[in-house]
């Protein structure tokens, strides 16, 4: 009767080291990095038309989704000899997923803007949430609106 409690003890505590030990539970901190290809940080787009969004997305465990957004920047920031019309203040946002989890993706948009959009500075950013949750985002800035002097 003793060999059978000794012999129980062992395999419960066998069990117990088993179902406690390190699986692939490990959770990812890092997260996805982020490189705006196009448009470039101060480019200058006219309205009433179409400028392309690039950027390159890359993580250690797996890309999940993204936003591509665009809003005015509203700084105050006026310019010489900038003669605005009234117009609509623009704003664009696109919310994608990354196909099969992929650890390296371009992300690719293309961008109308209307003829009506208000002259001004504008952020361009994109939003990137990896498998794990884990999220970064990268802004620039453009402006909209006809030739001027900075």
């Amino acid at each position: 009767m003793k060999k059978i409690a000794q012999l129980s003890f062992v395999i419960i505590s066998f069990l117990s080291i088993v179902s406690c030990s390190d699986d692939d539970s490990t959770v990812d901190t890092t997260k996805p990095t982020i490189e705006i290809v196009t448009p470039t940080n101060d480019q200058e787009i006219e309205p009433g038309t179409t400028f392309g969004f690039k950027a390159n997305l890359a993580d250690n465990s797996g890309l999940a989704s993204y936003k591509i957004e665009v809003h005015s920047a509203d700084d105050g920031h006026h310019h010489k000899g900038n003669n605005q019309t009234l117009g609509e203040k623009f704003a664009f946002e696109v919310t994608r997923q990354v196909p099969n989890e992929a650890k390296n993706f371009m992300a690719e948009e293309e961008i109308k803007v209307p003829a009506t959009a208000t002259e001004g500075h504008y952020h361009v950013g994109i939003t990137v949430l990896d498998t794990f949750g884990n999220q970064n985002q990268q802004f620039i800035e453009i402006f909209i609106g006809h030739e001027h002097n900075h």
